[in-house]
Parts: C-alpha cells; sequence; structure tokens
C-alpha cells in the first residue's frame, strides 16, 4: 500500500510540508491561522492550486480531497515547560481534539504528529493518556518517541515527541514501524553563515549577563571574544556556551550569540532556517522577504526538516 499525499495542518512555515515533500510525497492543502507565517510558506513553497484551509477547527471535512497522510505540529504553548502548562485548559490545547476529529471523518491511511518533550510529562503523564487514547478512538494504532533534531543532521538540541499512527483496518505491524537511526553531527561553522555582527543593544544585554549574581567574575565580553566557534545563549539569568551545537530555536529566542574570528554575532533568521533542516536554497527565498525577527520566530515554530523527512521514509516503507 503506497502513499502519495499529505494534509498539512498547523502547518507554519512548511518544515513538515518539506520533509514530507523530501520522503516523496504532495501535498493536497494547508492550514494555519498565522497571516505572517503563511506568507512565509508562500515565498517558500509552491502553493499554486491547493487549497489553503486557514482555521481548522472550521473545515467542513465533507469539503477535503481525498488524501493518505495528515501532519501537524499542534500547539505547544500549552504542554511547554516554558509556557504555563495549561495543556487542555488554555484553547489552544484543545486543537488535539479537532486534528482527532478530522482524522475520524476523513480516514487517511496514517498520520505524523510533532510536540514539545513536556507533552510526555504534563499533568503526570494524563495529558498523554488522552491524546492517545483520542487518536485510538478516531480509529488508528499509535506509537510515539522523543528525538533529537541534533541527531539527525543538524547540530541543534531539539527535542520533541512525535507520534505516528496507522489506520486500524489497515494490516500493519506498527510495531515493526523503524525510528530513524541517528547520523554523525554536521559541523556547526556551515550553518553560521549570515555573519551579523551584534548590534549595540545585544552587546549591552550581554554584558548585563555577564556581571548579574549568578555570572559575575567568571568572563568578560573580551573573554567572550575568544570562545571561537561557539554558541552564547543568554536564558533568563544564566550563561549558557555551547560547543558545535545549537540550543533549541524557540520563538522568543532571539538572544543567541556566536563567536567567530574573534568577533561576537548573532543568530539571524536565516541560520534559523538552516539549523531547522531548510535548504539554502529554501532559506534564500525569504531572506530578503521577511523581517529577520519574524524568521527567527517562524524557524522556533517549525518542525525540523531533516527528522520529517527520516520519519516519513520509515512510515513510507512500513506501508509498502
Amino acid at each position: 500500500m503506497k502513499i502519495k499525499t499529505f494534509l498539512d495542518l498547523c502547518s507554519g512555515i512548511g518544515g513538515g510540508r518539506l520533509g514530507l515533500e523530501f520522503a516523496g510525497l504532495k501535498s493536497i492543502g494547508y492550514s494555519d491561522t498565522s497571516r505572517l507565517a503563511v506568507r512565509t510558506y508562500r515565498l517558500m513553497h509552491n502553493t499554486e492550486g491547493e487549497p489553503y484551509f486557514y482555521n481548522l477547527k472550521r473545515i467542513k471535512t465533507e469539503l477535503l480531497p481525498s488524501y493518505d497522510l495528515l501532519i501537524a505540529g499542534f500547539p505547544c504553548q500549552t504542554f511547554s515547560v516554558i509556557g504555563r502548562k495549561e495543556g487542555f485548559s488554555d484553547d489552544r490545547g484543545q486543537i488535539i481534539f479537532h486534528i482527532c476529529r478530522i482524522l475520524s471523518e476523513t480516514q487517511p491511511k496514517c498520520f505524523l504528529l510533532e510536540n514539545v518533550k513536556g507533552l510526555v510529562t504534563h499533568d503526570k503523564g494524563n495529558t498523554l493518556r488522552v491524546i492517545l487514547n483520542e487518536l485510538r478512538l478516531a480509529g488508528y494504532e499509535v506509537v510515539y518517541k522523543v528525538l533529537t533534531s541534533l541527531d539527525y543532521g543538524v547540530p541543534q538540541m531539539r527535542q520533541r515527541v512525535y507520534f505516528v499512527g496507522v489506520r486500524k483496518d489497515i494490516e500493519c505491524d506498527l510495531s515493526e514501524f523503524e525510528w530513524p537511526k541517528p547520523i554523525p553531527i554536521p559541523p556547526l561553522a556551515e550553518y553560521l553563515i549570515d555573519e551579523k555582527l551584534a548590534d549595540k543593544e545585544r552587546l549591552e544585554i550581554l554584558s548585563y549577563y555577564l556581571k548579574n549574581p549568578v555570572n559575575n567574575g567568571k568572563y568578560t565580553v573580551e573573554d567572550i571574544q575568544t570562545f571561537e566557534g561557539k554558541i552564547i545563549d543568554t536564558r533568563m539569568n544564566d550563561l549558557r556556551i555551547y560547543d558545535g551545537r545549537c540550543p533549541t530555536l524557540r520563538a522568543q529566542r532571539d538572544g543567541v550569540l556566536y563567536v567567530k574570528s574573534g568577533e561576537i554575532y548573532q543568530l539571524t533568521g536565516y541560520e534559523a532556517l538552516l539549523l531547522q533542516g531548510f535548504p539554502i536554497e529554501y532559506a534564500d527565498k525569504v531572506r530578503l522577504e521577511v523581517s529577520d525577527r519574524h524568521l527567527l520566530m517562524q524557524a522556533g515554530n517549525a518542525m525540523t526538516v531533516n527528522v520529517i523527512k527520516l520519519i516519513g521514509e520509515s512510515l513510507v516503507r512500513l506501508l509498502e
């Protein structure tokens, strides 16, 4: 049994779409409520002739074309350790129930969902149990696993939980599904190529972090300038230094710095796209069309292209 097409829900800027296209599948439509993300999506991807469904809560499934796979990186703020962890009490946390409704009413052969690692332990595991039960009630067998993008071809420490489901009436043993095997980490320097010098405001923020009670006396700005090739991350009251890897990109993270040839640079949205697995030719399409601030936010919300490609390929092999 072959899978050829997919429906892209909570599509963001299309990291999931691109991963599945690289796995040989074709999109039949997409849905996202962010006007800015949809603009970037359309700049990056060829959506000519594809329907755009805006809010998936309002999708009338009887109007959907036939498709084989549903993909969605459903909203994660309500489950994240960074957010307030309100879960299902937050309207964004209800999106998973609408996804289950669409699955139940359209019955594609399979699905691929992504969310933050914190979903697994949210509310002492009750949230995960509810979601798995809803997916099974929709007619699917489900497996899930936490993966880190660092293991799959990009030097970013991004941990996410991935759900793979196959319709129960399909003769397929989901226990035989092969999660992608880790591959070597590429050199971080290959991704830090935009070379935007840290502006005065960023350097002042760095200086502030170096002098706060947690970090006072550890380093000076001059010390930081000697950390060749390293990532410098100012987070909460903490200063973190990474070698050969970048911390998880987030929608609100814009304080990541790095050192190159004795100069301090700030991570750009263009570089963030590369760290999410978007090829240079895709990043080039939006580099001058979307503000750096918005690209940083959108990349932080995206799925890692490499991970989705590898999971998609595994799912295709399983069903074939």
